[in-house]
């Protein structure tokens, strides 16, 4: 009997105890999918309820009859994550029937294969509302395709091309130019982009709250200074990410006087390049006193002096990677850094002289990575360990000169969520 009237529990109550089993912060994917179809086989109340409360779907390589059952079945759909071989326009029409749909994202498994967004997915897209999310991957994006969007008034907030083709500057001229409430941009390999061009973008931006222009090598760093001067008067934004840019053949023109201090940027990231120097560096480190995330992997024009002068005045860094700097090897910081958890001195040239310094002002770490660093041995790893009580994972792969077994007699394993040690 007891049994029984648990089971006859309002739907309502049923929708909140699913939700805690299925939507907890500790299951990942693969958990979801288990408790999904574990859960609605049971009755067909409880397939009725999971059908309602999931939002977002992920689908590789769909048939259209099955995308039309997943979009019919899951009819409060907020997000769609499409991955394909062959787009067709029975594909594009299944997209109709998701009326709440608010983001989407479509990769192409294929790149050399005709993908031609517009002649496809245009008419679906324009009967999507409600759509804050575009993302691109691997398609052939008309000009016409971003005019239809742009002029349709969509309320986008996220808007991303990655590795498309078909259009030209013209098309995302006018697109941000009438999509004035862009937050989020991304654009990757785009050739044509130059440092005028994101000058002249930039003054459609003043709700940026991110942007990431990767692998665009027509870029270089003056793209950047153009971006973070032309938008000084953008109090939002907090993340810039420029991966792969370009050498410039001039030396940059721009000094400290040129910029206005910007601290609600919490986010920089710089990766893979080259034309990023010393005063570079310390020259965001005084335009950005706040930032959290600096990540200058693979700059090997860099320094340890510039790396400790932005520490020094950047204490609120709470993660910092410096992977395959080549120029790294002594961080002699004069400052305590609390606040910082995560550090990535994978491939550099740091000893054990480095990590003795690092741990003496550093004792926050939660992970440091010290992956193919060479010069480091079991001394220095031992200072590691004995310093910084709070680690919760240490990457010594490919560290010839640590011996595995001598680390893991020195750490109780218990307080360690990960090591890696060969």
């Amino acid at each position: 009997m007891a049994a029984k009237a648990l089971y006859n529990l309002p739907v309502d109550c049923w929708e909140l105890i699913i939700s805690f089993l299925i939507f907890d912060d500790n299951n990942t994917q693969d958990n979801l999918i288990h408790y999904v179809k574990s859960l609605s086989l049971v009755s067909k109340t409880f397939l009725s309820i999971i059908s309602r409360l999931i939002l977002t779907i992920t689908i590789f390589d769909p048939t259209p009859s099955v995308l039309r059952r997943l979009f019919h079945r899951f009819s409060n759909l907020n997000s769609v994550n499409i991955s394909f071989h062959h787009l067709d326009a029975a594909i594009a029409l299944a997209l109709r029937d998701t009326p709440t749909l608010k983001s989407l994202s479509i990769s192409n498994f294929d790149p050399d294969e005709e993908n031609c967004i517009f002649s496809h997915f245009i008419d679906s897209l324009l009967s999507l509302k409600c759509l804050t999310c575009l993302d691109l991957l691997g398609l052939q994006v008309s000009d016409d395709f971003l005019y239809s969007i742009a002029t349709e008034g969509f309320p986008l907030k996220k808007f991303v091309l990655r590795s498309c083709t078909g259009y030209s500057y013209d098309g995302i001229y006018f697109f941000l130019s009438k999509c004035s409430g862009i937050q989020h941009l991304g654009f990757h390999r785009i050739d044509f982009l130059n440092d005028h061009y994101i000058a002249q973008l930039s003054l459609f931006l003043g709700d940026l709250v991110s942007i990431k222009l990767c692998d665009c090598w027509n870029l270089t760093k003056l793209a950047l200074f153009a971006l973070i001067r032309h938008i000084r008067h953008c109090h939002s934004l907090s993340e810039i990410t420029m991966e792969g840019i370009g050498i410039e053949s001039v030396e940059s023109f721009y000094s400290i006087k040129d910029f206005d201090v910007n601290p609600q940027l919490k986010s920089l990231c710089l990766t893979y390049n080259s034309s990023v120097k010393d005063e570079n560096i310390l020259m965001f480190a005084s335009i950005f006193p706040n930032l959290q995330h600096l990540d200058l992997s693979s700059c090997n024009s860099i320094s340890e002096k510039s790396i400790c002068q932005v520490l020094s005045r950047c204490c609120k860094i709470k993660y910092l990677n410096l992977s395959d700097c080549r120029e790294v090897w002594l961080l002699k910081i004069n400052s305590v850094i609390p606040e910082l958890e995560v550090l990535n001195l994978s491939n550099t040239s740091i000893d054990d002289k480095t990590l003795f310094e690092i741990s003496t002002t550093c004792c926050g770490l939660l992970h440091i990575s010290l992956r193919c660093c060479k010069h480091v041995t079991e001394k220095g790893v031992t200072n590691v360990i004995e310093n910084f009580t709070q680690l919760k994972e240490i990457d010594l792969r490919f560290c010839h000169k640590v011996d595995a077994e001598v680390i893991l007699k020195l750490v109780d394993r218990d307080n360690y969520s990960t090591i890696f040690l060969f």
